[in-house]
């Protein structure tokens, strides 16, 4: 019996190469991108918030985060353990509930106007306080966190004061 080995022309051959590394590179790039949106990591941390889930905030984060203001943070905590610690306090290990009211995305950074009810604000008298997680995001992992309170309003002035943060501080 003879071997028949087809014959593909140049043309050919380029053309099904280009459609096999096309279809692996839509296959790699997709999930890639999907995990790397910054959106898409801000909702990831959202989710693990809410399940109190610290390792997943933990995976979250990336290693080189920016040191975080928060100033219970030792100077021997590294960045990320830092970030994680404030997090932990004030909203993991408060039953922090956040309610997003509004999600703005430019370019690598997602800007979240929230509402963040916990043990912590209910210390304090009051339901909730406002403000926006500010979150950049590099690589699928969180590079930069910060939250800023919305001190225009009255509770949210108030909850921080109690804190001894802000304008109502006496």
């Amino acid at each position: 019996m003879k071997r028949m080995i087809p014959r593909l022309g140049h043309r050919t051959l380029r053309a099904a190469l280009a459609a096999c590394t096309a279809a692996l590179v839509a296959g790699l790039a997709l999930p890639v991108a999907a995990q790397t949106a910054p959106e898409e990591v801000f909702q990831q941390y959202l989710a693990a918030v809410k399940a109190q889930d610290k390792a997943a905030v933990a995976d979250l984060i990336a290693d080189e985060v920016e040191r975080s203001d928060f100033p219970a943070c030792r100077p021997e905590m590294s960045n990320k353990q830092c970030l994680l610690f404030y997090i932990d306090a004030t909203v993991l290990s408060q039953a922090g509930e956040i309610t997003v009211l509004r999600t703005q995305v430019d370019g690598d950074t997602v800007r979240a106007t929230l509402a963040l009810r916990s043990q912590l604000t209910r210390r304090a008298g009051v339901e909730r306080a406002l403000g926006t997680d500010e979150v950049r995001v590099r690589q699928g992992r969180i590079v930069a966190f910060r939250f800023l309170p919305d001190l225009a309003d009255e509770p949210t002035r108030r909850f921080f004061a109690s804190l001894g943060i802000g304008p109502g501080v006496r």
